[in-house]
C-alpha cells in the first residue's frame, strides 16, 4: 500500500489551490504568524514531516536572490502589522563574532529588511562592548554591530538610534536578556519563545493539532505529514538518571511506527532520534533502534547528550520517529530546509552532508548547503523525490507553513 507523498500533496495543491490558501488565511487570521522561521523537513518517499522548527533563523545567506526579494515583500506586510507607523528596526544577533557564515546571515537579513523599506541597525548583547565593532562576514563584507543602551523602557544603540521594532536573531538559550525585558517597543519573536523557555515538545504538540486538522480537511492520513514523538524530563545523562523513561519512550514510538509501516507495506526497520527538548545547532542528538540502546549507552555518548549550546544541561528530551531521507544531491544524502516570513514560504535550500546516510542527522559537522528549485528558479531536483513534478518547492512550502502556524500557536496553547 505504499504511496508517494509528493505527488499526493502536489495533486491536492493543483486541484484545490484556492481552498488550501483560504484554509491557511483563516487560521493565520486567528493566530497571526511570527516574523520568520526555518523548518527542517525529512522526506522518505512515503511521508514528509517537519522535524525541527527554528524561530531565529540563521541561514538567510543560503537562500536565493529571488527568495530574498519574496522575503522582503513578506517582511513589509508583517512589519506593517506590528508597527504601522514604524520605519526603524534593530536586529539583535547572536554573539558569534567568529562564525563568519552566521555573520553573513545577519548581513543578508538586514539587507532584506532594508529592501522592505526599513532603516536597520545591529545591536549587540555583549556586556563588554563599549563602542561599535566592525566584523567581516564569510562573503568578505563588513557589518557594524553597536552596543545597546536602555532608557525609560526604550532600547537603542549607544549613538542614539531608537528603533520602532526589535527583531531577535538570538535564540536566547541562556535566558531572556534583562536589557530587553518589558520594553515599550515590540520585540519579535517575543522573548518568551527563546530556547531558555521554549520546548520542541510544545511545538510538536501544537503541530499535531494543526496537521490533524489539515489532514482531515484534505483527506490525508496525518501520519504522512508528521513524525511521531514522546517527551521525557528529569534526565541526567551523566548520572544515568531518567534513562528508563527515555528507553520506554523509544520502544513506544518504535511500536507505533511499526504499525504504520505494516499499514503501508514498508519493510525496513524503524528507528528514532533522541533530541534535546530545547536548542538548535544539531546538539544533543542521537539515534536508537531499541530501548536497550538507551540503557546501554556508553560514557562518550552520555557525555555528548549531557550538554547543549552555551553549556546548558540537557535535562529534557523528545524521542522522535526517524524519517529516513530519500533525497540525494550529487549522490549525497540531503534534506530540505524551508524559510518562511510571516508564515509563508519564501525560499529554501538543501542541507547535504557527505559521509552521512539516509538514517542520520544531517545537521552536523560536514554539512553544506545547496540551492533549492522553486517556481521562478528551477535549479536542482533531488534524486529520489518519487514524483514527476519538476519542483517540490510548493509542497515543501505547505509543510513549512503548517509548522509556522504551529509555532504561532505555541504562545496560546
Amino acid at each position: 500500500m505504499q504511496t508517494l507523498i509528493l505527488p499526493l500533496l502536489d495533486d491536492i495543491l493543483a486541484s484545490q489551490a484556492d481552498k488550501v490558501t483560504a484554509w491557511f488565511d483563516a487560521r493565520f487570521a486567528e493566530t497571526p504568524a511570527l516574523p520568520y522561521a526555518s523548518v527542517d523537513l525529512r522526506h522518505s518517499g512515503v511521508k514528509i514531516a517537519p522535524v525541527d522548527t527554528n524561530l531565529f533563523s540563521a541561514g538567510f545567506n543560503n537562500i536565493s536572490r529571488a527568495a530574498r526579494g519574496r522575503a522582503a515583500e513578506r517582511f513589509k506586510t508583517h512589519l506593517a502589522r506590528v508597527a504601522p507607523d514604524g520605519r526603524r528596526l534593530l536586529i539583535v544577533p547572536e554573539n558569534h563574532t567568529r562564525n563568519l557564515h552566521y555573520l553573513e546571515n545577519v548581513r543578508v537579513l538586514a539587507g532584506i529588511i532594508e529592501e522592505a523599506g526599513w532603516e536597520v541597525r545591529l545591536g549587540s548583547l555583549m556586556y563588554d562592548l563599549d563602542e561599535a565593532m566592525v566584523l567581516e562576514t564569510a562573503a568578505g563584507a563588513d557589518i557594524r554591530v553597536e552596543p545597546l543602551r536602555r532608557e525609560d523602557g526604550r532600547i537603542g544603540t549607544a549613538d542614539g538610534f531608537v528603533p520602532d521594532v526589535v527583531l531577535m536573531n538570538n535564540d536566547m538559550t541562556a535566558g531572556a536578556p534583562s536589557i530587553l525585558v518589558d520594553l515599550e517597543q515590540p520585540v519579535i519573536p517575543p522573548l518568551s519563545l527563546g530556547w531558555y523557555r521554549r520546548r520542541k515538545s510544545g511545538h510538536f504538540s501544537a503541530y499535531a493539532q494543526v496537521a490533524d486538522a489539515f489532514a482531515e480537511e484534505f483527506d490525508v492520513d496525518p501520519w504522512l505529514i508528521q513524525a511521531l514523538w514522546h517527551q521525557c524530563g528529569q534526565i541526567n545523562f551523566r548520572e544515568k538518571a531518567g534513562l528508563g523513561c527515555v528507553a520506554r519512550g523509544v520502544d513506544k514510538v518504535l511500536h507505533l511506527t511499526r504499525e504504520k509501516y505494516r499499514q503501508y507495506g514498508i519493510e525496513s526497520d524503524p528507528y528514532v532520534f533522541v533530541k534535546a527538548d530545547s536548542g538548535t545547532y544539531g546538539m544533543g542528538v542521537m539515534t536508537a533502534r531499541s530501548g536497550e540502546d538507551i540503557l546501554e549507552m556508553n560514557k562518550k555518548t552520555r557525555h555528548k547528550m549531557n550538554v547543549i549550546k552555551e553549556g546548558a544541561l540537557n535535562t529534557e528530551v523528545i524521542v522522535q520517529e526517524g524519517v529516513p531521507t530519500v533525497d540525494l544531491i550529487e549522490g549525497e544524502s540531503a534534506e530540505p530546509v524551508i524559510y518562511l516570513v510571516d508564515g509563508r514560504a519564501v525560499g529554501g535550500f538543501y542541507r547535504v552532508n557527505k559521509g552521512r546516510g539516509e538514517y542520520d542527522s544531517l545537521n552536523a559537522m560536514g554539512a553544506y548547503f545547496t540551492q533549492m528549485c522553486d517556481e521562478v528558479e528551477p535549479r536542482i531536483e533531488p534524486a529520489g523525490n518519487g514524483g514527476d513534478a519538476p519542483c517540490p518547492f510548493r509542497v515543501f512550502g505547505v509543510l513549512g507553513s503548517l509548522a509556522a502556524l504551529a509555532a504561532a500557536r505555541e504562545q496560546v496553547i
